[in-house]
């Protein structure tokens, strides 16, 4: 019995081998179909480097979806919707110029219609609009991104050419050197670029779109300031005794893993005070070295309560050379005079906060890369004309969390990975 269900089996396996050599690929396709009725255009909206454009879908069984097809850039694009959508998006122009666009619908058999021809003019596109600058920063330079409020998605090019004989040459005619690209979808962001020479160079800035549209070149003659991370070995908790930031278990949180470089987010490799300390609060590190700051490292607790919780939102950082732990009254959070404001900060969000300033319920990818990857505070004494004073001792002052912004709480805990400061250091105690 065994070998006739065999034999009858490799009898069918084999016919169906040559019936699908004979026959080839077997397509469900009716070749009868007529090609669907043409879509009608109700509505054109131009937008930068674009258009939407807004179609009536007949009724008509044999249609499946609807295609725009135009040139960009050289080549041509299809663009293509489902039966069930009613707005063609048409992106990527580099220009405010007229261009047309064929709108067909399209049946199963990819068989169009009729095109229908409109025109549009895109508005600015972002590479035209965006504007962005560069300066000199402590190690290395700063680039402001400013007004993208299309947060469309942008690379950021940096150029350098080391020959400032001609610092007026037009920008074509330089030997470009790329140091780096930068990607952001911020409306306003500083991106920086460490660790370059502290010499004079000619750097170069450009923003590019996904399409390959770019921006004209910003150039200017820029030297980096010298600056170095500062030792964390270095580094003792000290309280002249007026800190109110406190360790919920100084085992299992202490305020050493400020310090400890390890990029660790499980215990005890991170800072948790207790709930119960005031808002704000603060503490201080001796750093161990007289120093200028130029910015300030700051890791969260990685990937726990994602822009939200008991992370910091809103920051300070103080300096001073000798700290007394007095209590002044009149001054601000009571700081004996030896205290001196390095800058106020509160944590970017690359997609931003809603207009009330409470967070959206969901972040974007450059968000969580953000959050985990770490935030740098960069010091400008154009703010604070105190930014750049000489220190020994660090003072972090926590204004407020994400949860006690919302709630508006006088107490509260924070949580906090690390804090890594930069700068010039003058002299060594140890």
């Amino acid at each position: 019995m065994k070998k006739i269900v065999l034999s009858c089996f490799l009898l069918i396996a084999a016919l169906t081998f040559y019936s699908c050599e004979e026959g080839g690929r077997i397509d469900q396709l009716d070749k009868s179909i007529p090609a669907p009725r043409p879509v009608e255009v109700t509505n054109i909206t131009s937008i930068p480097g674009g258009a939407v454009i807004k179609v009536k879908i007949p009724d008509d069984d044999n249609l499946k979806g609807v295609v725009a097809t135009y040139e960009r850039n050289g080549e041509i694009v299809n663009t293509k919707i489902s039966r069930y959508l009613d707005s063609l998006l048409i992106v990527g122009f580099a220009d405010t110029l007229s261009h047309e666009v064929e709108i067909c619908s399209f049946n199963v058999n990819e068989v169009r219609s009729t095109p229908v021809k409109v025109s549009f003019n895109p508005l600015k596109p972002a590479v035209q609009t965006v504007q962005f600058d560069i300066a000199e920063a402590f190690g290395g330079v700063k680039i402001h991104i400013m007004n993208n409020t299309s947060k469309e998605d942008l690379a950021v090019v940096l150029l350098a050419d080391k020959n400032i004989s001609n610092p007026d040459a037009p920008a074509d005619s330089r030997r470009w050197v790329e140091v780096t690209t930068l990607f952001t979808a911020s409306e306003d962001i500083f991106l920086a670029r460490r660790g370059l020479e502290s010499a004079p160079t000619v750097f170069g800035v450009y923003i590019r779109d996904r399409w390959g549209n770019k921006s004209s070149i910003i150039t200017k003659v820029l030297t980096p300031l010298q600056e170095s991370q500062l030792d964390k070995s270095k580094f003792r908790y000290y309280n002249p005794g007026d800190d109110n930031s406190f360790s919920t278990n100084s085992s299992l949180y202490p305020i050493q893993g400020l310090w400890d470089n390890s990029g660790v987010s499980a215990s005890p490799y991170f800072y948790a005070s207790t709930d119960s300390n005031p808002m704000p609060q603060w503490f201080t590190i001796d750093l161990g070295v007289k120093a200028k700051i130029s910015r300030i490292g700051k890791l969260a607790r990685i990937d726990y309560n994602i822009w939200t919780g008991a992370h910091p939102r809103e920051y300070e950082f103080w300096g001073s050379m000798a700290p007394t732990g007095q209590v002044v009254p009149e001054n601000e959070h009571g700081f004996d005079d030896s205290w001196f404001k390095l800058g106020y900060f509160e944590q970017p969000r690359p997609s931003g906060y809603n207009p009330d300033g409470t967070v959206p319920p969901t972040y974007t990818a450059e968000d969580r890369e953000m959050f985990n990857t770490g935030t740098e505070f960069e010091m400008d004494d154009t703010q604070y004309e105190n930014a750049y004073n000489e220190l020994r001792y660090l003072r972090v002052v926590i204004i407020n969390t994400f949860t006690t912004w919302e709630t508006k709480a006088k107490v509260g805990q924070v949580q906090l990975g690390e804090i890594t400061p930069f700068g010039q250091i003058l002299e060594e105690y140890r």
